[in-house]
């Protein structure tokens, strides 16, 4: 596979297994296995081999996966240093705009009142996952309210959140 070409199955509205099984045609292998300390997940581009924590939970996995295949994606070779911590940063918002769409977030945020735990159990990802996609939100251009708004309600009359 030419690694310019390498293409994400889609993350929205998907299961960890889910995930798992889009992945099954990809140039990259995926193992549950025990990870030593806080780690949860880890990508090898020499190998492409990502490595996920067996301990997780179901969205933590999840996202976790996402996470580790956006660096697939990109075939990111480090997360240390400043280049490292950069492409962690990049790695962690694209993951989450991949994770969530605005209107579903924008939905549970105001049904939530903004509780980060609350509207992470309502979109299946983790609080650090909500997190990121403040920080995305923050970094790209809004849509206009009033075109959010008409988008988010058109989507709840038809069903399609």
């Amino acid at each position: 596979m030419d690694d310019n070409k390498r293409i994400l199955p889609n993350f929205l509205h998907r299961t960890y297994t889910q995930i798992i099984n889009d992945t099954e045609h990809l140039d990259v292998s995926v193992v549950n296995t025990l990870l030593p300390g806080d780690l949860t997940g880890i990508y090898d581009e020499a190998t492409k081999l990502i490595l996920i924590d067996q301990r997780l939970i179901s969205a933590q996995q999840r996202c976790t996966l996402a996470h580790e295949l956006v660096h697939w994606e990109h075939a990111d070779e480090t997360c240390s240093g400043t280049l490292g911590s950069k492409i962690e940063r990049h790695t962690r918002m694209e993951t989450a705009s991949k994770l969530i769409r605005p209107c579903e977030y924008a939905l549970a945020e105001n049904e939530y009142d903004g509780d980060t735990y609350a509207i992470a159990c309502e979109l299946d990802v983790t609080v650090q996952v909500i997190e990121d996609f403040r920080n995305y939100l923050a970094m790209v251009p809004a849509m206009t309210d009033r075109r959010q708004q008409a988008f988010c309600q058109s989507r709840r009359s038809t069903g399609g959140i």
